[in-house]
C-alpha cells in the first residue's frame, strides 16, 4: 500500500475509523520510505568522500612531480569530502529516531528532505567551486609556463576553461533534475501527509542562508599559498648579473632551470643559473649541480680511443673484424672492415636505430653493461647496414656504443671504469659519472622532465646502460667546462694527447664543412662563425629528458656551455639563448 492508497482511503466514508484501522501500517510505510531515503544518502555521501579519500593523495604526489598547483586541488577535495562528513555528524544530531508517532516520523522525514533540497540547490558554492577554483589555478599555471606565444596560451586556456565550465554546468543541472523531479514531490508528499493528521501544521521552508565556508576556505589557502609560491621563487633568483639575464631567458621558455658556464684563455671566467631543480618542488638550481650531457659523451669516448691510438693498442684503421674476430660468419660481412674511424665520424653505415629487438632487450639489463654492449653490438651488426660503409654520414649512436665494446675487449675493462680513470680522474671531473644525476627520488640535484600534453612532468631515469659510450655522461658545468678547455689546447702539451692526435680528432671526414654532411668530426660538429674568428667545435646532447649545448671557439680559446632539465624546442631555444648572452658578453665585436 502507497501513500495515496492511505490518502484515499482517509477520504472514505469513515475516515476516523479507517485512520485508526490503517495508522500502523501508514507509520511503518513512511518509515521504511525514510530507510529507503537515509541509505540512498548514506550511499551517496560515502561514496563522495570515498572518492575525496583517493583523489587527495593522487593530486599531491602528482603535485610533487608536476605543479605545486595540485596540491590546492588535493585542498579542495579534501574540504568537499570533509563537508560531507561534518554535515551528516550535524545532521545526526539533529535528527531524532523514526520511534515516536506518525506525525513525529513524518515531520522528521520531511526536514530530512528539505536539507537534501537545501543541499542540492546550493551544490555550487560547498561542492562545485571549491575544487573549479583550483583547477583553473591549475590549468592557468600550466599553459602559462608551456613553451608558445602568449595568445596561443591564453586561447588554450580558455578553451580548458570553457570545458570544465560545461562540464560543472552539467553536474549542476543534474542536481536541479534532481531537487525538482524526485525531492520536491517527495516534500510536498510529506506536507501533505502532515496536513491529512494534522490541518493546521505549517509549511517547512527549505533555508536560504548559503553555505560559503568551503569556498571561502579553499580560496583563503589558495591565495596564502600563491602569495608564498610567488616570495619562494624571488628569493631563488641569484643576484648576481648574469644571474639576471639568465633568470629572464628561463622564465621566457619556461623551462624548469638554466644553467651557463663560460671559460675563456684556460679559465672558468664566468657561471650563471637559474630555475629549480624539479618542477613543482621550490629547491633552487646552483651553477655547481650536475646536469646530464646525453650526446655530448661523444667526444668523450672519441677522446678515450685516441688515448688507446697513442699507446699502440689501437690505430685509426682498426676494424671492427680485428677486435671481434669470433664474430666473422655471424654479422653482415660488410661490417667487417670498418674502421674505428669511420665510426667516429658515423661513416660505418650503422644504422641511426637499432634493431627493435635488441633495443628492447638493452632495457631489459641483463648481466653487466660490458655484456649487454656485447650482446648489443652482435644484433646490431648481424642486420644489414643502412648504406655502404664509407659512404654516407649516418648519425648512430650504435657506432659509439660499437667503439666503447672495441675499447673494453682490447683492455678487459669496462667502459665506465676506462672513462673514469684515464679521462675524469686526470681531468679532475669529479662529478662525472653515468645515467640520471642525483639520488633516487630525493631532489639533491637537478630532474630531467618531459613534456606530456600539457604537463612538464619531472623524471630521474636515462637510456639503458648499452649507451654509456654514445649518451650517458652527467657532471657539472664546470668539470665540462675543464673538457672544453682540454680540446682547446690543440697547439699545447696537455699531458693526455699529442697535438696532432687533438687536431685528427678534431678534423671532419669531408673537406667542406659547410655542409650538414661532411662536417663532423670525432664526436664534434665543425661550423664557421664570425664571433669565433672562424673554426668552432659545437655539439649539443639530449636523452630526451635534458638538453645541452657546447661551443668550442679555439681561435679565441674560447667555449661556452649551456644547459637545461628538459628537452624539446624550448630547452633548446633557452640554451641557444643563453649561450648568444654569454658571446655577446665576453667576445664583444
Amino acid at each position: 500500500m502507497n501513500l495515496d492508497d492511505f490518502q484515499k482511503s482517509w477520504q472514505s466514508q469513515d475516515a476516523a475509523k479507517t485512520i485508526s484501522i490503517n495508522a500502523d501500517v501508514l507509520m511503518n510505510e513512511v518509515r521504511r520510505n525514510q530507510v529507503v531515503f537515509r541509505t540512498r544518502i548514506f550511499v551517496r555521501d560515502a561514496i563522495e568522500v570515498g572518492v575525496a579519500a583517493v583523489l587527495v593523495p593522487v593530486f599531491i604526489v602528482s603535485g610533487l612531480k608536476i605543479s605545486w598547483t595540485l596540491h590546492l586541488c588535493a585542498f579542495g577535495c579534501f574540504v568537499v569530502g570533509a563537508y560531507f562528513v561534518i554535515d551528516r555528524w550535524r545532521q545526526k544530531k539533529k535528527t531524532p529516531d523514526l520511534h515516536g508517532s506518525l506525525k513525529d516520523c513524518a515531520a522528521t522525514s520531511l526536514a530530512e528532505v528539505c536539507h537534501q533540497i537545501w543541499l542540492l540547490k546550493n551544490v555550487l558554492w560547498w561542492y562545485l567551486l571549491p575544487i573549479f577554483v583550483p583547477i583553473m589555478l591549475f590549468f592557468g599555471w600550466s599553459t602559462w609556463t608551456m613553451p608558445g606565444p602568449v595568445v596561443v596560451k591564453v586561447l588554450f586556456f580558455f578553451f580548458l576553461a570553457a570545458f570544465v565550465t560545461v562540464l560543472y554546468a552539467g553536474i549542476y543541472w543534474l542536481n536541479q533534475f534532481a531537487v525538482k523531479k524526485s525531492l520536491e514531490p517527495r516534500r510536498q508528499e510529506l506536507e501533505k501527509l502532515l496536513n491529512e493528521i494534522e490541518p493546521d501544521t505549517q509549511t517547512t521552508n527549505v533555508k536560504t542562508k548559503k553555505p560559503l565556508a568551503p569556498l571561502l576556505l579553499v580560496l583563503a589557502v589558495s591565495i596564502i599559498a600563491i602569495i608564498a609560491h610567488a616570495a619562494m621563487k624571488t628569493n631563488s633568483v641569484t643576484n648576481t648579473t648574469p644571474a639576471t639575464s639568465i633568470e629572464a631567458i628561463c622564465q621566457a621558455h619556461g623551462v624548469p632551470a638554466l644553467a651557463v658556464v663560460v671559460a675563456k684563455d684556460g679559465q672558468i671566467c664566468d657561471r650563471a643559473g637559474a630555475g629549480v631543480r624539479k618542477w613543482g618542488d621550490p629547491t633552487p638550481v646552483t651553477t655547481n649541480d650536475v646536469f646530464h650531457i646525453g650526446s655530448c659523451t661523444k667526444s668523450m669516448t672519441a677522446t678515450l680511443a685516441a688515448m688507446f691510438i697513442e699507446q699502440g693498442k689501437l690505430r685509426w684503421d682498426t676494424t671492427i673484424a680485428d677486435v671481434f674476430p669470433e664474430l666473422k660468419g655471424k654479422v653482415d660481412k660488410r661490417y667487417e672492415n670498418v674502421t674505428v674511424e669511420q665510426l667516429l665520424h658515423h661513416r660505418g653505415g650503422v644504422p641511426h636505430e637499432p634493431p627493435s629487438a635488441a633495443w628492447k632487450r638493452a632495457w631489459q639489463e641483463i648481466g653487466t653493461p660490458t655484456e649487454q654492449r656485447r650482446e648489443f653490438i652482435e644484433a646490431v651488426l648481424s642486420a644489414p647496414p643502412a648504406a655502404a660503409p664509407g659512404t654516407k654520414m649516418i648519425y648512430s649512436n650504435q657506432g659509439y656504443v660499437i667503439v666503447g665494446a672495441m675499447l673494453e675487449k682490447i683492455s678487459g675493462e669496462a667502459f665506465e671504469s676506462l672513462m673514469t680513470e684515464k679521462l675524469f680522474k686526470p681531468l679532475h671531473m669529479d662529478t662525472a659519472g653515468f645515467g640520471p644525476p642525483g639520488t633516487k627520488d630525493k631532489v639533491d640535484q637537478p630532474w630531467g622532465h618531459v613534456h606530456k600534453l600539457l604537463l612538464t612532468v619531472p623524471m630521474q631515469s636515462d637510456n639503458p646502460p648499452v649507451l654509456s659510450p654514445a649518451g650517458r655522461v652527467h657532471c657539472s658545468l664546470d668539470d665540462l667546462a675543464r673538457f672544453a678547455m682540454f680540446h682547446l689546447q690543440e697547439n699545447a702539451t696537455n699531458g693526455l694527447l699529442k697535438p696532432e692526435t687533438l687536431a685528427r680528432l678534431h678534423k671532419p671526414d669531408g673537406t667542406n664543412i659547410s655542409s650538414p654532411v661532411e662536417n663532423y668530426a670525432c664526436g664534434w660538429v665543425i661550423l664557421k662563425r664570425g664571433w669565433a674568428g672562424g673554426r668552432t667545435l659545437w655539439h649539443n646532447g639530449s636523452n630526451t629528458m635534458w638538453y645541452i649545448v657546447m661551443w668550442l671557439a679555439p681561435e679565441k680559446n674560447f667555449c661556452v656551455i649551456a644547459a637545461t632539465n628538459v628537452a624539446g624546442d624550448d630547452a633548446e631555444k633557452a640554451c641557444d639563448d643563453a649561450a648568444v648572452a654569454m658571446i655577446h658578453k665576453w667576445l664583444p665585436e
